[in-house]
């Protein structure tokens, strides 16, 4: 086009100022370096021999910002290399605005702005700046933000990329030959172990939940059949509970932690220290060879560490995609669940037993509750991701359902008793 704009102006007419996008600008760097004539290309351009000149001169500045930059789309349309003013801030409000759009978050334009004076505040930043409308313009034609609520074309990439994943990981387990018993999930959830409804008189209307916020993190994980249950890891603020400590064989593990949660050097020490010994003595009992494999599936947390950290001999760690947690993960489709009814619903001897409910209590009522889950939930959550793990068990499934649920809890509750 321009060099039909090229072609058809007169001698003695001037030639409109055409500034090029940086696209084009590394396109005609590039040209340059194969010895394509400058003239065709200043025709082609519709531009000066002065500029064909600045381009090149600037192309090192045109890589390193290439390099640099987070979005093709913003580099298709940008036409000059100026930096924001505050560049440290518009780099923390964009890695901000990725995270809340892979977890599937809105993000409005006013919650643009107030999120970048959070950050100029905990940056003390003293440049002056105006976060008006003209800089969120600004920031968005930046970075290539055409539209902030994405809700509709997220829900359309979740579903292929989960697709997609399902494909990758049932060529993987057949290429392997691995089993339902060889496959492993985990999960956290978060308990407000104070919050449990207390008990009522009878035909009374049930009480609220005690409005105290102690909270406890509980990592779980088994594999496919659900005959393997991984001992949960039961993450407190204290050091551990004073019960605790005279008491060896506790039914879950017990981690302290600042905020209660699952760092990554808490989540690196369960994998080493009880997940893989506990995985390896489960074949060793199933009587499997000592090189089989096993493969923990796991969401895409930045509390977790990288792939090659979670690594045992022949135990690896596999990460599903950022946007499709929800969607596939086994934890997700119903374990989750069926393990917060069993704790939120303990039996009655827990209520009457202990007036005072402490963290030893939470910590067996954990280890009831998730020795509760029976085997058939487990088969059903892989259904999505792994059909043919719900299919090879589908005979023990079917007759589970036959033995009541409450039994194997009321007898799980006497054993941890007895500890």
């Amino acid at each position: 086009m321009a060099a039909k704009q090229a072609a058809g102006r007169g001698a003695g007419e001037k030639r409109k100022r055409v500034v090029l996008t940086l696209r084009e600008k590394m396109d005609v760097c590039a040209r340059l370096e194969k010895g394509e004539s400058r003239r065709a290309l200043m025709q082609e351009y519709n531009v000066g021999m002065s500029t064909l000149y600045d381009i090149r001169a600037h192309k090192a500045q045109l890589l390193r910002f290439f390099a640099s930059s987070d979005s093709s789309k913003a580099l298709e349309r940008r036409r000059t290399l100026h930096t924001p003013k505050l560049e440290h801030l518009d780099r923390a409000l964009y890695e901000w605005f990725l995270g809340q759009r892979a977890k599937g978050a809105p993000v409005s334009g006013p919650m643009l702005i107030e999120k970048a004076k959070d950050f100029y505040e905990q940056m003390q930043l003293t440049e002056p700046c105006v976060f008006s409308g003209g800089w969120l313009w600004r920031f968005k034609a930046r970075h290539g933000i055409k539209k902030l609520d994405a809700s509709s074309e997220k829900h359309v990439a979740d579903h292929q990329a989960a697709e997609q994943f399902c494909g990758f990981f049932r060529s993987l387990t057949s290429e392997h030959g691995l089993t339902p018993e060889q496959v492993y999930n985990a999960g956290e959830t978060g308990l407000f172990w104070r919050c449990l409804p207390g008990p009522a008189p009878e035909g009374a209307a049930a009480p609220g939940g005690r409005q105290n916020r102690d909270r406890l993190t509980v990592l779980m994980c088994a594999n496919a059949t659900g005959s393997h249950k991984i001992k949960p890891l039961v993450i407190g603020r204290c050091s551990g509970p004073r019960a605790a400590r005279g008491t060896p064989h506790l039914p879950a593990a017990h981690r302290a932690h600042g905020d209660a949660r699952a760092d990554r050097a808490v989540f690196s020490d369960w994998f080493h220290h009880i997940f893989a010994p506990s995985v390896r003595e489960h074949f060793r009992g199933l009587g499997l060879p000592e090189d089989s494999k096993a493969i923990l599936l796991l969401d895409s947390s930045r509390a977790h560490p990288q792939e090659a950290e979670l690594v045992s001999d022949n135990i690896f760690t596999i990460f599903l995609p950022p946007s499709v947690t929800s969607l596939i993960q086994p934890m997700d489709q119903g374990i989750r669940r069926d393990f917060m009814r069993n704790f939120v619903n303990p039996p009655v001897a827990l209520q009457g037993c202990h007036p005072r409910y402490s963290v030893n209590d939470a910590i067996c009522s954990v280890a009831c509750a998730w020795d509760a889950v029976p085997g058939d939930v487990f088969s059903r959550a892989w259904r999505k991701l792994w059909p043919a793990a719900a299919l090879a068990e589908g005979s023990s499934s079917e007759e589970e359902p036959e033995h009541p649920r409450s039994k194997p809890h009321d007898h799980t509750f006497a054993h941890v008793l007895e500890l």
